[in-house]
């Protein structure tokens, strides 16, 4: 029977009526509160207004500590990232093996990695890397305001696997304003170097930033994201993530995701469950970051 599981974690409240999630059972934490050097196109540090804040590794284990007593599973650990692209966790190396020794899923967000910093993690026994990867240096220096290169996405990549770290990609169908642009690269970087599972989401255009009337990439032109993915990845498992456009255009998406042969949607619509349901799947529910698909 073929199995997909559908992720719901506590960060956001789902109901679809057959399945409820519990609040706080999965958090997302940042390190810096709402201070981002990037204010990157697509964001501008919005998202990280959405985060519980704890500026200081103390705070970050009396955090997790309090959401642990009070039924927490696990946490993303982020934050805005630094003028170089990275998120500034050095200091928090400690206090992330501190929550991992909790019993928490411990799911990090470090932008761009390096070596020093991914022996650490894996040194933190954190349970998942969530690696951004972009294909397309001017969706870099355009969207993400870095005087990077693809090379640079690819190398954290690299070390992460080199490190030990169990690591799950993430890539934005449609960062650079909508457009495709180095989706395709960015899987092929998942290709050549491999992956615990892969995460892609879409472009979703957030109100008052420079993207907020930007036209999300046309459904088609993600199925074949879709398409690719599975099949240049055919053993890797590949969730369809939380972040994406609402309403039709996120239903439409879910069903093409479970087309291509996705093994996971975070918060699917009911429409998509019953779809899955005729379709005789089985099904798992869980709460946690789609990060940890399969794990």
């Amino acid at each position: 029977m073929t199995k997909i599981a559908f992720y719901a974690p506590g960060s956001r409240h789902y109901d679809n009526g057959l399945f409820e999630n519990s609040a706080n059972s999965f958090v997302n934490i940042s390190i810096t509160g709402t201070q981002c050097q990037c204010n990157c196109e697509h964001c501008q540090g919005r998202l990280l207004t959405t985060m519980l804040s704890a500026t200081k590794p103390e705070l970050l284990v009396s955090l997790a500590a309090d959401l642990r007593n009070r039924g927490c599973r696990g946490v993303l650990v982020s934050g805005g990232a630094c003028s170089d692209g990275s998120v500034p966790l050095l200091p928090f190396a400690g206090a992330l093996k501190e929550i991992a020794a909790m019993g928490l899923a411990v799911v990090v967000h470090p932008g761009l990695l390096t070596a020093e910093t991914a022996e650490l993690l894996a040194q933190a026994n954190i349970t998942r890397v969530a690696l951004d990867l972009i294909g397309d240096s001017e969706t870099i220096r355009d969207v993400y305001h870095l005087q990077r290169t693809t090379k640079d996405y690819h190398n954290s990549l690299q070390v992460a696997r080199r490190a030990g770290l169990k690591v799950s990609p993430h890539i934005v169908i449609g960062l650079h304003f909508g457009q495709i642009r180095g989706e395709y690269q960015a899987l092929e970087m998942v290709a050549a170097e491999g992956a615990a599972s892969l995460v892609l989401v879409i472009l979703n255009p957030l109100r008052s930033t420079p993207m907020s009337e930007v036209v999300p990439p046309p459904t088609e032109a993600v199925a074949e994201i879709f398409t690719t993915a599975r099949r240049l990845l055919p053993a890797t498992p590949i969730a369809l993530g939380c972040a994406r456009p609402p309403g039709l255009y996120s239903r439409t998406i879910e069903r093409l995701a479970v087309d291509a042969g996705l093994n996971a949607i975070a918060y699917p619509a009911r429409e998509t469950v019953d779809y899955v349901q005729s379709l005789g799947y089985d099904i798992n529910y869980l709460e946690t970051c789609c990060s940890i698909v399969a794990d």
